[in-house]
């Protein structure tokens, strides 16, 4: 019997060995995973997949294009977040492991979903980072000194983005969570970035802005200066100015509808203007309505759409893309009519109990769409996950370990079958 033991306990420890060995190559290789370019139209996938631990990285397994950006996860007992892109063209998921180098950030994904940009909510920073999803490589775009950032709009066409600036001096009432946002709106001055040269223009006239929003022909910006917007060109020339009630906001960074006719408004989610706090970011929790302010001499105003957490984006002149969140906290991707405020889902996200090791629900925040594919979005339906992480490869070693351990005990038996009885 002692003997028997002793097969065993080293059966299990060559198992053990086999399975490390086989976790040191996963963990070190490069995946061999990569996306394909598009093969149809962009959609989304009608529900998003849960939490996992082994989801994959940009850099390590670039994914193509995503029809959105987010955060996810929860910090109820330890910080478990990620902040994920999803493939606009099959159901991959990937860890946008520049945003965790910087403690993520909030950050933009670009109207095609080729590129994420971020800047940096820990303290200031000299420069924003540009990553493309469809190689994994980063670009840095310096910022000439070394500032406080917010990131603010995309332009439809690609080729702009709109961000606020400020020197950092005290930010010490901040806390030690995002010390960067109340800072720059509150002092920042208004900056626009060309992204294919990543030179930034100042335009000091319009300080600090609150929100922004391009038009859609990408040639003006809509820029929240406490409870007005103004109109101005690339050129920081300004030709209107737009009176927004108390208490609401240029909708970040999707205010100006298709058409050219409207603004959409939304209220604060944070303090608003004078605290300096946005709240942008945060979990998707709360919602209110979207309302229109008219920018010619329309006949009528539309009518508010009400329960939206947040305006996403729009599909054509009449019709948005905004998330929605239910009393149980359950997120959901919807596209609503303007007129009558009918709306259609198109993806729910999975907020179950899978967060923290399945001991807390998820939480989405800071969610963005890719703005330039919603147009011609179509609705696929979810398969099976592609993470481009290690996670098949350590299901499959346990299984391999698992065989070896057995064929290993087997082989001892039955040589000593074959020399005779075991001794005592």
């Amino acid at each position: 019997m002692r003997d028997v033991r002793e097969h065993i306990r080293r059966s299990w420890t060559l198992s053990v060995v086999v399975l490390l060995l086989a976790l040191m190559v996963a963990g070190s290789a490069p995946s061999a995973l990569r996306t394909a370019g598009p093969v149809a139209g962009p959609s989304v996938p009608d529900r998003t997949a849960g939490y996992s631990t082994f989801t994959g990285s940009v850099t390590g397994a670039p994914p193509g294009r995503a029809i959105a950006l987010y955060g996810y996860g929860n910090g109820e007992l330890f910080n478990m977040f990620q902040s994920l892109v999803v493939g606009a063209d099959r159901d991959t998921y990937r860890r946008v492991d520049a945003m965790e180098d910087r403690d993520r950030p909030s950050a933009l994904l670009a109207p095609d979903g080729t590129h994420v940009l971020l800047g940096d909510e820990r303290g200031a920073t000299d420069d924003l980072i540009l990553v493309d999803l469809a190689t994994g490589e980063r670009r840095s775009i310096p910022l000439g000194a070394t500032v406080g950032v917010r990131l603010l709009a995309w332009s439809p066409d690609g080729r702009s983005v709109a961000y606020s600036a400020a020197p950092l001096t005290d930010t010490s009432e901040f806390g030690s969570v995002n010390v960067v946002e109340p800072a720059v709106a509150r002092d920042g001055t208004l900056r626009l970035l060309d992204v294919a040269s990543g030179s930034s223009t100042d335009l000091p006239s319009v300080e600090p802005p609150w929100t922004a929003a391009f038009a859609p022909d990408s040639r003006r910006l809509a820029v929240q200066v406490g409870q007005q917007v103004r109109l101005i060109g690339l050129d920081g020339t300004e030709f209107d100015t737009v009176d927004i009630a108390a208490g609401r906001e240029l909708a970040p960074e999707v205010g100006w509808s298709p058409d050219g006719r409207f603004l959409a408004t939304v209220p604060w989610v944070g303090d608003g203007p004078t605290g300096g706090f946005t709240g942008h970011g945060m979990f998707l929790w709360d919602s209110g309505d979207v309302s229109f302010v008219p920018l010619d001499d329309a006949d009528s105003t539309p009518t508010a759409v009400p329960d939206v957490a947040r305006l996403l984006g729009w599909r054509s002149a009449d019709t948005m893309v905004v998330a929605t969140v239910d009393d149980a906290q359950h997120v959901t991707l919807a596209e609503v009519d303007r007129a009558t405020a009918s709306r259609r889902t198109l993806s729910r996200f999975d907020t179950g109990s899978t967060c923290e090791l399945h001991t807390q629900p998820c939480m989405v925040f800071d969610l963005h769409l890719a703005t330039g594919l919603l147009p011609d979005l179509t609705v696929r339906d979810a398969g099976n996950p592609q993470r481009g992480g290690v996670g098949p490869i350590i299901v499959n070693s346990l299984v391999v370990a698992t065989l070896l351990g057995a064929a290993y005990l087997l082989w001892r038996r039955l040589r000593r079958t074959g020399s005779g009885p075991p001794r005592g």
